[in-house]
């Protein structure tokens, strides 16, 4: 059986005594879990009576042996127990893959080696329709399929603003990232790169807005408004530089593998959305009512209006109350003074960015809701549209929401980008409401690491 390269990817202590980056047999990896005195006694029983010779890589015979040896390898990796129809979504993902991967030889490649990791980090479900925080099986083995045909994949993902807990809906930032739930969700990328046996290499690249004149675009709203009228927006301004220093830092540590790592600041991927937008709906697309407009609405402004307006809207402050956008204008110079004025930093320079940031966020906020949804739904299209043109691009999302206009326009992009396609090669990590302490996969959370 083939070697597994191990990535720890436990909320805790890890099942196994190894290092990231090393790799071993997998039958020697099950051994090594075996020497945990925690190990819960019915996975003691099930991984020492596992052989070799019982494990049919397609799951077809002895298919009791090839899920428990699957939720063998998934504890020792995340120290969580999967439920058995979270260990049978990987052989229906086995059985969607295209015909020509799933031979044995191949399928013997992957089985226990790249796909604990996919089972690991992506909740999956069999119907075709949507559903947040869950993946379909169809688009999970697109995923393996786009890993079979680039030579060097580079994983790519974007973070928004790195929210703690509301509390009486103080929406707020953290001080710091917590960096070791961080690392445990790049290393679940990390396992699948390092694990794919297409390819010698890989590449993981996260994109964060950082503090700069479009600080508030990638996070709610209201809580830049919160932090705006107190006075406090160098102070938003300071905790996203950290937050993206300590970002940073974290993935220039040198991978054992040779997997590159690296984390690039948003604003030229805003400026590559805004670009298109003013190309496609003309200069005057922030204060369009696209709902009275005469022309022919496109597939993309069919899924803003259809599925992104009702969510956008909520999250608009200026629209939450009556004439509360005018009420917020007329004090706009007021507020800019009063930021710039209360900034521990007095430099010219920072006086800029607080006075740009603040421009920015009306600018945004005072579009009409649908141009705000048809923006919002316009980042996910190019993002798609950029995937499928890309020669080694996969998708993974690790913000924080999933909707299904993400969804839909990120598929409708694909579609556009690679003429023609039913299932995407975009997958969403598992996220749950609020950490849940306890052994069970269902529990394991990826997209709100900074919590």
């Amino acid at each position: 059986m083939k070697n597994i390269v191990y990535y720890n990817v436990s909320h805790g202590h890890s099942p196994v005594s190894m290092s990231d980056g090393n790799q071993c047999s997998v039958f020697d990896f099950i051994a090594l879990c075996l020497r945990q005195e925690e190990l819960p006694d019915h996975l003691r029983q099930a991984m020492s009576s596992l052989k070799e010779e019982d494990i049919d890589p397609l799951g077809i015979e002895k298919s009791s042996k090839w899920e428990s040896l699957m939720t063998a390898i998934i504890y020792c990796l995340s120290g969580k127990i999967p439920l058995r129809q979270e260990v049978l979504r990987g052989r229906q993902i086995i059985m969607a893959l295209p015909a020509k991967l799933r031979t044995r030889d191949i399928v013997d490649k992957i089985a226990f080696t790249l796909l604990p990791y996919i089972l690991i980090g992506f909740k999956s479900q069999l119907e075709e329709r949507f559903q947040s925080d869950s993946n379909v099986v169809g688009d999970v083995a697109s995923f393996i399929t786009r890993l079979s045909e680039i030579e060097d994949p580079m994983a790519l993902s974007f973070l928004c603003a790195h929210r703690g807990r509301s509390e009486q809906e103080r929406h707020v930032l953290i001080d710091s990232v917590q960096i070791p739930k961080a690392m445990v969700t790049l290393n679940v990328i990390k396992g699948i790169l390092a694990n794919n046996p297409w390819s010698k290499s890989g590449h993981v690249r996260w994109y964060q807005q950082g503090p700069t004149e479009w600080a508030c675009l990638n996070m709610f709203p209201e809580m830049f408004l919160r932090y705006l009228v107190a006075g406090k927006i160098s102070h938003l301004l300071t905790l996203l530089g950290r937050h993206f220093t300590e970002l940073q830092e974290m993935m220039g540590i040198t991978d054992p593998n040779g997997i590159k790592t690296e984390l690039m600041e948003m604003d030229p991927l805003t400026s590559e959305v805004l670009d298109f937008l003013g190309r496609k709906y003309g200069k005057s697309w922030r204060s369009t009512d696209y709902f009275n407009v005469s022309v022919k609405k496109d597939s993309l402004l069919e899924i803003a209006l259809d599925a992104a307006l009702p969510s956008v809207a909520r999250q608009m402050p200026f629209y939450s109350a009556r004439h509360a956008h005018e009420e917020y204008l007329s004090r706009k110079e007021s507020l800019i003074v009063q930021n710039i004025n209360d900034s521990r930093d007095s430099g010219l320079v920072r006086a800029s960015l607080i006075r740009c940031a603040i421009e920015r966020f009306f600018e945004t906020q005072i579009m009409h809701p649908t141009a705000k949804a048809l923006y919002e739904t316009s980042f996910y299209y190019v993002w798609g549209k950029r995937s499928a043109q890309s020669q080694r691009e996969v998708a993974i999302g690790i913000d924080r929401d999933h909707s299904d206009f993400q969804y839909l326009a990120w598929k409708e992009g694909y579609r556009e980008g690679l003429i023609g396609t039913r299932n995407i090669p975009l997958l969403y990590a598992r996220r749950t409401a609020e950490d849940c302490i306890g052994t069970a996969l269902k529990d394991y959370s990826l997209r709100q690491f900074w919590r």
